[in-house]
């Protein structure tokens, strides 16, 4: 039996891997991957897999002055924001997936995870919708439409909510035999119904706020934080993150492990640049815009976010631009170019990368510090540093009790807890040591502390993108579009340029022309510089 049980697993997750992925594939039918035998148990832990933070937007690290590679040809995609597409935000568009889990679990009158199948799907279409705007929600999984109608962004937002309403009830009102296997197949929470809500609270306070600078919201939003109140059950905590680990092992790492460590021995991501194989963690090389801020202020969280070049700047050695002190920290501008021959020393190991572990056959301990934790390391969806901003932020415009200041320096001090900056994860107390040192140094400096800020929202977002550097960099990018462009983040500095402003979307991609034509036409025409995204003001 436990032989078939693997079998089965083995063979639904293959199917799954080899579904098309990306927009909404109108001429896929997610019944076909329906067998009576496929119960949804089967079905979630590739879900949840999938629906994890950052790997696929590392396009969003450089917009958003995060990283820089400095080995872009001029003219790239990257550098001068087009030809933009999909491509670019690949995983963050819906996996229709989630519709045949859950008609599968409501075929099996499993309430539970038709509860985690109404999550899962307002964490990704909501992704889409900042990404995209009106998109087809209300037409898809029905198999017999081919053609599906656009919906608006903020009827979806809405309609979102109600399913994060719904899924609360799903899940608290579960009974125990309506559950199967749920302690396997969760790998994000184990089956723990109160950090499911938990999830559920913060993850409706992140589609709130994104509609916060909209002042004809207000009511909206107001009743909604009253349900929120209402239910009782709060949000993430201190240390509790909404990530995934279905057991990670050096030869299958972490995705972001895998993907952006320097030591990818088995070459697993790699671009074909000029002809050659370039390995992807290099992507991961800083940008001196995030980088050169941490060092304004004294930040002790430079060295977590970044780590040293591998080999040090010669003495006297050309440089393209000055890069201030620890002179083992340096990066690249975004977009610019630099004769290699001139300045060899912007090359790779020459600048600094995303920092954390670099062994091998490292695996996670208390002692790992930084963003790369090690192998085995946990694959976020909302970290618990997220959910400390949007209650810190929550708190400042009224929506919820507290004091502004206290909830403030709670979220930057989440983000040195996070990162491991006191070096001992099972004593949180050391990080916390290091902040109150830090910020007790900067009493005089408006970019860190809460007395000395003139703008006290703009003190919190912009700590907030600091604390995201490396990790969350597509809710930076949201933040950036619904605060009016801040912070002020330079542009890429190729010349060849498209626009002297940031894309605040992408384009529909092209499948959509051919399949979906008049519906997509019946959007009008889009600007990625010009057109919103429905809740920026």
């Amino acid at each position: 039996m436990r032989k078939q049980y693997k079998l089965l697993f083995t063979a639904l997750v293959l199917l799954l891997a080899g579904c098309k992925k990306g927009w909404i594939d109108i001429n896929y039918n997610p019944l076909q991957l329906t067998e009576n035998n496929s119960t949804p148990d089967l079905i979630l832990p590739n879900l949840l897999i999938r629906s994890q933070a950052t790997v696929a937007d590392d396009w969003l690290q450089s917009l958003m002055g995060y990283w820089a590679y400095g080995e872009y040809p001029t003219g790239s995609p990257q550098n001068t924001y087009y030809p933009l597409d999909h491509q670019f935000l690949g995983s963050s568009t819906p996996d229709i997936n989630i519709f045949l889990f859950e008609q599968n679990a409501l075929r099996h009158e499993q309430p539970y995870y038709v509860g985690i199948a109404k999550v899962l799907k307002a964490l990704q279409w909501s992704k889409a919708v900042d990404i995209s705007n009106n998109i087809p929600y209300g037409d898809v999984g029905k198999v017999e439409i081919r053609k599906p109608r656009y919906d608006e962004g903020r009827v979806i937002y809405e309609g979102l909510i109600k399913e994060l309403d719904a899924a609360i009830t799903l899940i608290k009102g579960a009974p125990q035999d309506k559950a199967l296997r749920i302690g396997i197949a969760d790998i994000m929470f184990k089956g723990d119904k109160a950090m499911w809500v938990k999830f559920i609270n913060t993850l409706k306070l992140r589609l709130l706020m994104h509609q916060a600078c909209r002042t004809d919201r207000a009511a909206y939003i107001q009743a909604e934080i009253a349900k929120i109140t209402a239910e009782g059950s709060g949000f993430l905590k201190s240390g509790e993150d909404a990530d995934v680990n279905p057991g990670y092992t050096d030869i299958k790492p972490a995705q972001y492990f895998s993907k952006f460590s320097a030591f990818d021995i088995y070459a697993r991501h790699y671009l074909i640049m000029g002809g050659s194989y370039i390995p992807y963690w290099q992507i991961a090389s800083a940008n001196v815009t995030a980088m050169n801020l941490l060092k304004e202020s004294n930040d002790p969280r430079l060295r977590f976010f970044y780590s040293p070049a591998r080999l040090p700047l010669p003495a006297g050695a050309a440089e393209p631009f000055t890069q201030p002190g620890p002179v083992e920290f340096r990066g690249n501008k975004a977009g610019l170019p630099i004769d290699r021959l001139q300045y060899p020393y912007q090359q790779t190991d020459y600048v600094s990368q995303v920092g954390g572990v670099r062994a091998i056959r490292s695996a996670v301990s208390p002692a790992s510090t930084g963003i790369i934790k090690g192998y085995n390391m946990d694959s976020w969806i909302l970290t618990s540093i997220e959910s400390m901003f949007l209650q810190a932020e929550a708190v400042y415009r009224g929506w919820l009790p507290g004091d502004a200041e206290t909830a403030y320096k709670d979220a930057v001090k989440e983000s040195f807890r996070w990162l491991n900056v006191g070096g001992n994860s099972n004593t949180p107390a050391l990080s916390d040591a290091a902040f109150n040192t830090w910020y007790t140094q900067e009493a005089a400096n408006a970019k860190v502390n809460w007395a000395a800020a003139p703008d006290k929202y703009k003190l919190l977002m912009f700590q907030k993108y600091m604390a995201f550097n490396g990790i969350e960099p597509f809710e930076s990018w949201v933040d950036y579009r619904r605060n009016g462009a801040f912070p002020a983040i330079p542009l890429s500095y190729d010349p060849g340029r498209a626009s002297d402003k940031m894309p605040v979307r992408l384009p529909y991609p092209v499948s959509e022309l051919l399949l979906n034509k008049e519906n997509l036409e019946a959007q009008g025409t889009i600007d990625v510089f010009t057109s919103k995204i429905w809740w920026m003001p």
